[in-house]
């Protein structure tokens, strides 16, 4: 159960207000389902948040990473600039963004919001090759 403002944000979608590292971390490995809202009327004491309920199932396949932390850090640094355009982070992350750009056929004219959950996994995998 969470406060419905942080489920709006868990199960956000791409292009939407609320969409960001929570929703894309949080699906990462797991299918979140809403099961309902929980008014707040329902507690004593009563809360002056509502609630939501969710259902979380693990994945059975999902874009397999060396270390969760860098899908972290890649979202970070998109999301600290969420009004920029993702030139920008994509400069922050790598030495040569261009190759990365054609690479996943990215439109660097968009904004971190308007990226895919899979993107950002795409993005996190050629950034762990770096790393190595």
């Amino acid at each position: 159960m969470f406060q419905k403002e942080v489920a709006d944000r868990i199960l956000a979608q791409t292009n939407s207000k609320n969409y960001g590292r929570l929703t894309i971390l949080s699906n990462w490995k797991l299918f979140i389902k809403k099961v309902f809202n929980i008014n707040s009327s329902c507690f004593n004491p009563k809360p002056k948040v509502q609630s939501t309920l969710l259902m979380f199932t693990p994945r059975k396949s999902y874009p397999k990473l060396k270390n969760s932390k860098n899908l972290e850090i890649v979202t970070r640094i998109f999301f600290n600039q969420r009004r920029k355009k993702i030139k920008k982070p994509l400069n922050q992350l790598f030495k040569k963004p261009n190759k990365i750009i054609e690479k996943l056929k990215l439109n660097i004219d968009l904004r971190p919001q308007n990226l895919s959950p899979e993107i950002y996994y795409k993005i996190a995998k050629e950034y762990e090759k770096l790393r190595k």
